[in-house]
């Protein structure tokens, strides 16, 4: 066919460029035209093109460019967004114009982005000219990438598209002739697409992964070759060939529709009902003249693997014994080996039927998809005619699967410092065959020649700043070629080197430090001091900050160390001031109280250190706040506190389960997680005993005291009381099994109320019985024994009593009874040997007779009391060592809590130091 030689010509012209095979068409570095947006202020589109002053877009380059010019566009961290080049310029067979992107690679960011972000522009419009190359370039997002209209001697090799609108990835229309679209990825874009009157064009060595339309459609296009081609999952047929279409050659090409191992997790762009009815379609105007061979072609289970003049046929078998096509076609259900290195359908070494079986004398480019000669596989026998060794479809398998490239700079480790810089570049490469590495060939980046030898190592030196993407391709004695990853090397003004850095807080007593450096030369060392002991600490943390967690309110001095790799150094030196806002500072040392409720947002926390006379705000902890399984605020129906070692422990009952979380009251924790923070809570956990069941059928209340490091949790569930206790300070540690209180103390059953303190190795547990008496019984973990006594037989009461709550001071144990909407409380001294009369708080306080929920907490010597009256919580003081009760204070108002009333769940924890 006449368009063989023409393409053939302005492909290898274009290759050189890339160090690629064939025979290079040399040009003077004048005829490059460089295009780099990486910075605004060194680009210009009114430039010249030059490393110095490269221009901004491709656009701009196109309007100047001229034949035996080359467009070099860079790949840089930002795409080339709606940068439409609509080209009116023509090259000549001998000097066509060049627009040359990056090698393919696994990564797509390796080539020049040209991107769309409304899907309305093309990347590419040519328009009556010819003798154009357009290389090596992502196309995302484009409508119609690339339109090429009543041209010829087009060549479009080794670009990307992805995610493409319109009607076609590349649309080739008018009388458009000897256009090739070679060792090109088509993933999830639409196709390539010839339209009436064009002709004598070539489809070679791509990789079509599920279009969502034809992979190729041509109508009324004569002349078309189709060759080694790889299509899968696409939807309507893989290649349909319609209206008058004669003289097409379909060769070498692996098709395939089905593959349930790898469309079950990356499925087609269509269901069934937008499947083609055959991967290959010929329309009856097409067939004559037209060859269908060398391919593999699995269909969908419901398709035919062929179409001829309206025909369906299901099998190769059935076509050649119809037609006397395909006689060498192969239904193969390829593996297609995708390395986990992007979405190249390479043949894997079990698709035997596809290796060394291509016919040699197929148009093409005479390279596969990666610019791979055909290799020799040496473990499959050669089924090619006429010697070839070419495998189907757009990969050939070789022994040389991947290619890397490191960089150093001449005296430095990192390829960075001030113009002129020498860098060093050294390749690698993984052979599976063993067969050797025999060229290495270097592109700097920078629009010099690249560097062809057979060395693994090359060095490069740049005169001009800038960043710049550094590949090799590696080639080996098979012909076999491997393309690399880039790396940057980065080339900057001249200077010193300067640091320093800014600090915040973030309340909690923690300091973030971001530094900052610059130098020419890379960064070598940064360390900080902190002065709170640690000395010098090297590595940022992965969001380029470092962190230091102070205990107490103060000025720091901080210490910041910079060093650069070329021996320079510079410290700086700040006072910090640590701060704590009001949330944290209630926790630091001093008296304190952490109350917890629920008003009509839900679970709350606040609390008060009285040493520095501070009340925090309200903290929510619902789910949404702090994770876990806790319930809805509404379906809790007691809270209980206590505090030991530095942290507060918190439990709720819902749903006839406990669930427990902590907060951190001390200095920074062990561990590293968040609630490691002073002030910082844990999340909602469940309670789960060692043995034995954990729910206890009919649980209502619970209470909690902390004991010589343990925290025990009693229950009363179905009228009796249970324990269960824990030595973990920390939310998940393991609960011991319940034990029975009301069995063990002899207490009688049907308890309504409860709870529980402790004294030195003593629990203490108050119960209301179903005759209105208040029973102790006391657990003495020395001996192991419980007794049980009716302090009601002995000191009578308050009736009827609604809610008992408490607290331990020294061998003390205050019982606090609320009982007609009033405050009543009894005293055990267990020192001593006798319980105290009942006192009247409501009465010596005023705040009575509305009373609805009532708890206690302890700081030293004092009980901290906290009364619901109205859906407000007041607190009052009793001062046991100067023997008197304050008045009420309402911490709900605005300036001290300000929390959302109404309250109806209470309780309080306290703790000095």
């Amino acid at each position: 066919m006449r368009l063989r030689l023409s393409v053939g010509l302005t492909v290898t012209a274009a290759i050189a460029v890339l160090g690629l095979p064939g025979p290079a068409l040399a040009a003077p570095a004048a005829t490059v035209l460089l295009v780099n947006n990486a910075d605004d202020s060194h680009c210009s589109d009114s430039g010249t093109g030059t490393v110095a002053q490269p221009y901004c877009t491709v656009s701009a380059a196109a309007k100047v460019v001229q034949p035996g010019q080359t467009v070099k566009v860079a790949a840089t961290n930002r795409p080339y967004l709606n940068d439409e080049v609509r080209l009116t310029r023509s090259g000549t067979p001998e000097q066509p114009i060049t627009f040359l992107g990056a090698p393919m690679a696994y990564d797509w960011s390796e080539q020049p982005s040209l991107a769309s972000d409304d899907g309305t522009t093309s990347s590419f419009v040519l328009s009556g000219v010819h003798d154009v190359v357009i290389r090596g370039f992502h196309n995302a997002g484009r409508q119609n990438a690339i339109v090429i209209n009543d041209s010829s001697r087009i060549t479009v090799d080794q670009s990307r598209f992805e995610e493409s609108h319109g009607t076609a990835d590349i649309r080739i229309s008018g009388t458009s002739d000897h256009v090739t679209v070679s060792r090109s990825l088509f993933y999830f874009g639409i196709g390539v697409a010839l339209d009436p009157g064009t002709h004598d064009n070539l489809v070679t060595a791509n990789d079509f992964n599920r279009t969502s339309a034809s992979a190729v459609t041509a109508k009324d296009s004569p002349g078309l070759a189709l060759t080694n081609n790889t299509i899968a999952y696409s939807c309507q047929e893989s290649v349909l060939i319609d209206g008058a279409s004669p003289g097409a050659v379909v060769k070498n090409n692996v098709i395939t529709a089905d593959n349930p191992v790898r469309t079950q997790y990356d499925p087609p762009q269509c269901d069934a009902a937008h499947r083609g009815e055959a991967e290959i379609s010929v329309s009856a105007g097409s067939t004559t003249g037209t060859t269908v061979d060398y391919n593999t072609v699995h269909p969908w289970p419901d398709a035919a693997g062929y179409r001829w003049a309206g025909t369906a046929y299901p099998t190769a078998a059935a076509f050649k014994a119809a037609t006397g096509q395909a006689g060498h076609d192969a239904d193969l259900n390829v593996n297609l080996d995708q390395n986990a290195n992007g979405p190249f359908d390479r043949l894997a070494d079990s698709d035997v039927a596809a290796i060394d079986s291509a016919d040699p004398t197929a148009p093409g480019v005479g390279t596969d998809f990666f610019g791979s000669a055909p290799v020799d596989h040496p473990n499959v026998a050669n089924t090619a005619p006429s010697g070839g060794v070419r495998d189907r479809g757009a990969y050939e398998r070789t022994g040389l699967r991947d290619a890397a490239v490191s960089l150093t700079g001449a005296t430095t480790p990192s390829p960075v410092g001030p113009a002129p810089l020498t860098v060093k570049a050294t390749a690698t490469a993984t052979k599976e065959w063993g067969t050797p590495l025999t060229g290495y060939s270097f592109d700097f980046g920078d629009g010099s020649d690249p560097v062809v030898t057979t060395s693994p190592e090359a060095s490069h030196t740049y005169q001009s700043t800038g960043s710049f993407r550094v590949q090799v391709t590696v080639t080996d004695a098979s012909g076999a070629r491997a393309n690399s990853y880039s790396r940057i090397a980065s080339v900057k003004p001249s200077g010193e080197l300067t640091a320093d850095f800014t600090t915040r807080q973030t309340g909690s007593g923690q300091v973030v430090l971001t530094p900052t450096a610059s130098s020419p030369w890379a960064i070598k060392t940064r360390q900080v001091d902190f002065s709170d002991g640690r000395g010098l600490l090297d590595g940022l943390w992965p969001d380029g900050n470092w962190y230091a967690q102070f205990s107490v309110p103060g000025t720091t001095t901080v210490r910041l160390i910079v060093t650069d790799e070329a021996g320079h150094s510079v410290t700086v030196t700040k006072q910090v001031q640590v701060t704590f806002d009001t949330e944290h500072q209630v926790v630091l040392p001093g008296e304190r109280v952490q109350l917890l409720g629920r008003n009509t947002d839900g679970l709350f926390s606040t609390g008060a250190n009285y040493t520095r006379g501070l009340w925090a705000g309200v903290t929510g902890l619902t789910k949404s706040n702090m994770g876990g399984p806790i319930p809805p605020a509404d379906q809790i129906t007691s809270l209980a506190s206590a505090t030991g070692d530095n942290w507060l422990r918190v439990f709720a009952v819902g749903n006839g389960k406990i669930y427990s979380a902590d907060r951190n009251l001390g200095p920074y924790g062990p561990g590293g997680m968040g609630y490691a923070i002073p002030g910082a809570w844990s999340m909602w956990s469940d309670f789960a005993v060692t043995s034995g069941p954990t729910d206890l059928p009919g649980l209502t209340q619970i209470s909690a005291s902390r004991i010589n490091g343990k925290t025990h949790v009693v229950a009363l569930a179905g009228g009796r009381v249970y324990e269960s206790s824990n030595s973990q300070a920390v939310y998940n540690g393991a609960w011991s099994p319940w034990g029975d209180i009301t069995a063990a103390a002899g207490i009688p059953a049907g308890t309504t109320q409860i709870t529980a303190v402790g004294t030195g190795n003593s629990l203490h547990v108050a119960a209301l019985g179903p005759d209105g008496h208040i029973r102790v019984a006391d657990g003495n973990y020395d001996r192991g024994t419980w007794s049980a006594g009716d302090v009601t037989a002995v000191r009578g009461g308050p009736a009827p009593i609604t809610q008992l709550t408490g607290v331990g001071i020294g061998n003390q144990f205050h019982i606090v009874a609320l009982a007609g909407g009033n405050v009543h409380e009894i005293t055990g001294d267990y020192a001593a040997g006798y319980w105290t009369t009942w006192g009247n708080i409501s009465a010596a306080t005023g705040l009575g007779g509305a009373v609805t929920k009532v708890t206690a907490a302890t700081t030293g010597n004092n009980m901290r009391l906290f009364a619901v009256s109205a859906g407000h919580i007041h607190s009052t003081l009793g001062d046991y060592g100067k023997g008197y009760w304050t008045g009420w204070t309402d911490i709900t108002q605005p300036g001290i809590v300000g929390t959302t009333t109404p309250v109806d769940l209470l309780t309080a924890a306290g703790t000095t130091g």
